[in-house]
């Protein structure tokens, strides 16, 4: 068969348009896989510097049952998850599947963009006393998961 990449048949062949079914914004990260998304977590109140073990005052991220590990399997009851960022103290990144996550408000289990469901559960996990922050790409403050050769911004 010849060759139809100069012809109108092909026009939109090899165009770069985000896949935008699960709302994850300008993202080209639907390439026959699953549509990702960068989520940012923020932590605060009570004992839960992220870089420390079980009661958030000593030990290291990594210790058995961290707070931030604690965070994790967390995010992991509400969202499938593919790769997670090294913790500072108060935050870090997650980059899970699009069509997965619980996006819903805390008192809700229909689909938005709130994340208050998935804040409650990392709240709950870190049994400090803490609560957390959900901020993700896809949205229109923050589109992009990377721009340029930098992550994007977040709100």
């Amino acid at each position: 068969m010849p060759s139809l990449l100069t012809t109108d048949v092909a026009a939109n062949y090899g165009r770069m348009t985000a896949q935008d079914s699960y709302s994850t914004g300008p993202a080209f990260s639907n390439f026959g896989t699953r549509s990702l998304r960068l989520l940012k977590v923020v932590t605060t109140g009570g004992t839960n510097d992220l870089t420390k073990g079980t009661d958030g005052a000593t030990g290291a991220y990594a210790d058995s049952n961290s707070v931030f590990s604690r965070c994790v399997r967390a995010i992991q009851t509400m969202a499938e998850v593919y790769v997670v960022g090294v913790p500072d103290a108060t935050s870090f990144l997650v980059l899970i599947t699009g069509d997965t996550v619980n996006d819903a408000a805390a008192a809700s289990n229909t689909a938005g963009t709130t994340y208050g469901a998935l804040e409650a559960v990392i709240g709950a996990s870190m049994n400090t006393s803490g609560s957390a922050t959900v901020t993700a790409t896809g949205t229109a403050a923050n589109p992009g998961i990377f721009v340029g050769a930098a992550l994007g911004t977040f709100a």
